[in-house]
């Protein structure tokens, strides 16, 4: 490790990926379900690389090369010298996690703690087995601090990134119905879910909590951080939700009353940090949501809510009635789109879906996925078992005046809806 190390310390980084690679970097050799980064090693050396990490042998490489390291495992390796490198920068790292809403946390307490601090954050959602390391070693001695988002689909995944990465404070957004297939059930969801919350109490890190969530409170231990309890948020007519703090306030660029815990965590972690609170007002201010995350667009014809980035059963839930009270003014089209890894889970999670829209009245609701199209709904209920079809069908249907809200799983690529929109 120590001469990987240094061959790092010397060089510009990371890579994994030939076509990208840029000189001087050291390449691992990563396999996927579809590809073996072995079958580029060599390649790799030719093109610049400082160095390529391997586990099984490459014809044509001479393993005595002194850029060439065979290890027993690549992505161990990969793990251990980002731990080592974390080590080695030594810096505050605070950690999230949870069901709903990471990224968009993960975003807000960078905008607010960079009014203060230098902050290196996990670009994207890069918060697995392979994308916490990489986050880690993308730190620099002029990184003051860096948050780190980690995530999850089955037990003990937690743990592990957290001994990765080593955080000094760590907050969970929520535990929700995601991931059911990997973790077992609710109840596994929030066994593997406060793993960060029994690591940062075993090495003596602190917990960021919600006071109101009484499963924050249970797990997160003695001593834990609540969020400020001066802290008011509403939602006005537009949607968008405001917060305040004595004669503080901002108005942020979320929408949807739930956003308010996010808002609160934001505060009260940039108050317990060091930051003013105009300074954090102007983070706030600062993050305006993309990638298709919640976004309130408002096209020549129509409002259109879209969160078609990711889905769980929780998070379309609060979403959706948040959504009926949008836009009283318009006629409002529910389009909801299948939820994945829900395994076992699949049919009573859609099913409970639908019941929950038929309980609410929502009357122009169409249902997109093989998952959705599966189950028991109202006849005037329009399915569709691709988004392809339902895109069809949008642009015979030409609407214009109404409010669109527009939800589900990543893989559906719901917005490909929009520009009929």
């Amino acid at each position: 490790m120590e001469a990987l190390y240094a061959c790092f310390d010397e060089h510009v980084g990371i890579c994994s990926d030939s076509r990208s690679l840029e000189s001087g970097q050291i390449f691992f050799a990563l396999k996927g379900a579809h590809f073996d980064g072995h079958t580029f090693a060599a390649e790799a050396l030719t093109k610049g690389a400082s160095a390529v990490v391997i586990e099984d042998a490459v014809p044509g490489l001479s393993e005595a090369h002194p850029g060439v390291f065979r290890v027993p495992s690549v992505i161990q390796a990969l793990q251990d010298l980002a731990r080592h490198h974390r080590r080695q920068w030594g810096k505050p790292i605070i950690a999230l996690t949870g069901s709903n809403g990471k990224t968009t946390v993960k975003e807000l307490f960078a905008s607010v703690l960079s009014q203060r601090f230098r902050v290196h954050a996990t670009k994207g959602n890069l918060n697995n087995h392979l994308g916490v390391p990489f986050t880690l070693l993308q730190l620099q001695d002029e990184h003051d601090l860096a948050v780190v988002e980690m995530g999850a689909n089955h037990q003990r995944e937690i743990d592990a990134l957290c001994r990765i990465a080593e955080p000094t404070l760590g907050y969970i957004t929520n535990f929700g119905r995601a991931h059911l297939e990997g973790f077992g059930g609710v109840e596994g969801v929030i066994r593997g879910k406060t793993e960060m919350y029994r690591y940062l109490l075993e090495v003596g890190g602190e917990r960021l909590i919600n006071p109101d969530d009484a499963l924050q409170v249970q797990h997160a231990g003695p001593h834990a951080i609540p969020f400020l309890a001066d802290l008011h948020t509403w939602m006005e007519s537009d949607g968008f939700v405001h917060i305040q703090r004595g004669t503080a306030q901002v108005k942020s660029h979320l929408s949807g009353a739930f956003q308010g815990t996010n808002l609160r965590a934001a505060w009260s972690l940039g108050t317990h940090l060091g930051v003013s609170s105009e300074d954090i007002c102007a983070g706030i201010a600062a993050y305006v949501p993309s990638n298709n995350r919640g976004e309130i667009r408002t096209t020549e014809k129509n409002v259109v809510f879209l969160d078609a980035y990711n889905a769980n059963p929780s998070s379309m839930e609060v979403s959706f009635r948040h959504a009926l009270s949008s836009h009283p003014d318009r006629v409002h089209y529910y389009m909801a789109g299948d939820l994945f890894e829900m395994g076992e889970y699949t049919a009573e999670e859609h099913q409970r879906m639908v019941n929950l829209f038929v309980e609410q009245g929502a009357v122009h609701v169409w249902l997109i996925g093989e998952a959705f199209q599966a189950t028991q709904h109202p006849e005037h209920y329009r399915c569709f078992a691709q988004t392809s079809e339902a895109l069809q069908a949008l642009q015979a249907e030409d609407l214009s005046g109404a409010f669109v809200w527009i939800k589900g799983s990543r893989g559906m690529a719901l917005e490909q809806l929009l520009p009929a929109l």
